[in-house]
């Protein structure tokens, strides 16, 4: 038995690293703990937001996203049909006016290494297994080398992605999970990629979109995923993601490109709205908590603030010497009043608008209007409330959009 933690972390990915780095320097006691051993993959559309940027430099890694990402400073959208709105990433008070593109194979190493360096333990291999709550702390069993082992602590902090056999155990799954699913692969011999993300609604089955983030002038990060299965959807969002690509709009740009690594799927919850994130001694971040946008499918900006939040909480608790339901409770109050009102929205305008009815003529009024467009980026990064993109005004707009299109 390894000797008694101040707080465990299990999962090494963004949420859990940057939770253990902010406890590590407060003084705590921490181990972080992940079934991989690092540098590791994780499938994802490796694109960071403005609000991702700010919270990685403060970890002390904007140096390192300047050197090793690929900055982005605008964002296209394509319609169904085809046409494109570009729109450069708005000024915000706080957070910069451009984004980056990084694998998620080198990202998250180096929030690990910000945890180590700022004083955390790192054990890899270890597939945990169970959460058990006794004695006034809480043992974190599993394996490690096919043996059995255990790890106690007085409070755990699990961010273990979108795997729900952990929280199951712990009794800490949704009651309904919702799950989008989302394929990407890697390709090189792009041409003249320009420095924005694309997203597009052309060849693919809606509700859902395809990507395209540029890591340098030849080479992107491509996927396409889709949040509810319909008639017309694939099987798979590989499939759907194989069909992108050979889709007429799409056709071009991968003239004469080359794979540089599988098509690999993966799911995103984006449940948060109706998920716990607090247990007996327990916090839940990032997607563990369901935090993945349900528009965008961005997920490291929310498991990063999440962290954070979580880590502040933590330390609370450690202060008052408090680790009862109650205080804990802290820590899901301040993740309701930060997102849930963005969630339960974002779930509404994407099944409002993400359908072949409405995206096209919405996209038609982005076009004709270029504030709507900027309202949209916005609504995507978080900037703005989504209820804004339902207001009359706005609605009024599509509807001329629909009315001149079917007219002409």
């Amino acid at each position: 038995m390894s000797r008694l933690r101040d707080v465990v972390v299990v999962g090494a990915g963004p949420g859990g690293s940057a939770a253990a780095a902010a406890l590590a320097r407060a003084g705590l006691d921490v181990l972080l703990l992940d079934k991989s051993e690092f540098p590791r993959d994780k499938t994802c559309g490796d694109a960071l937001s403005p609000a991702g940027v700010t919270l990685l430099r403060g970890l002390g890694l904007g140096e390192a996203l300047e050197k090793e990402a690929f900055r982005i400073d605008f964002v296209s959208v394509t319609a169904p049909d085809g046409r494109t709105v570009v729109a450069p990433i708005p000024p915000h008070p706080v957070h910069p006016a451009h984004s980056y593109v990084v694998p998620r194979m080198l990202l998250d190493d180096r929030i690990r290494q910000a945890a180590v360096g700022s004083g955390a333990e790192f054990e890899g291999a270890f597939h945990a297994r169970a959460l058990r709550h006794e004695d006034g702390m809480i043992t974190v069993s599993g394996e490690t080398a096919g043996r059995t082992s255990e790890h106690q602590a007085r409070l755990a902090i699990v961010a273990t992605g979108a795997s729900l056999p952990l929280l199951a155990a712990a009794g800490l799954a949704p009651r309904r999970v919702h799950y989008a699913h989302a394929a990407r692969a890697y390709y090189e011999g792009l041409g003249g990629l320009d420095p924005l993300l694309q997203i597009r609604f052309d060849g693919v089955a809606l509700p859902g979109y395809a990507w395209i983030f540029p890591l340098s002038e030849t080479s992107a990060n491509v996927g396409a995923g889709f949040y509810r299965r319909t008639r017309r959807t694939p099987a798979t969002a590989a499939a759907m993601l194989r069909g992108f690509i050979e889709s007429p709009g799409a056709r071009s740009v991968f003239a004469g490109a080359t794979a540089a690594a599988p098509i690999k799927g993966f799911p995103l919850r984006t449940d948060f709205h109706r998920s716990p994130t607090v247990g007996p001694r327990v916090m839940l971040v990032g997607e563990a908590a369901g935090l993945v946008n349900p528009f965008t499918g961005e997920g490291i900006d929310y498991a990063l603030e999440s962290g954070k939040m979580a880590a502040e909480a933590a330390l609370t608790c450690f202060a008052e010497g408090d680790f009862s339901p109650r205080s804990l409770s802290r820590y899901d109050r301040a993740l309701r009043a930060r997102f849930q009102r963005a969630f339960v929205l974002t779930h509404r305008l994407r099944a409002f608008y993400m359908n072949p009815l409405l995206l096209d003529p919405f996209l038609r009024a982005c076009e004709r209007w270029p504030e709507l467009t900027r309202l949209l980026v916005e609504v995507m990064l978080t900037y703005q409330d989504p209820a804004k993109l339902l207001r009359p005004t706005v609605l009024l707009r599509v509807v001329r959009s629909l009315v001149s299109a079917s007219s002409g």
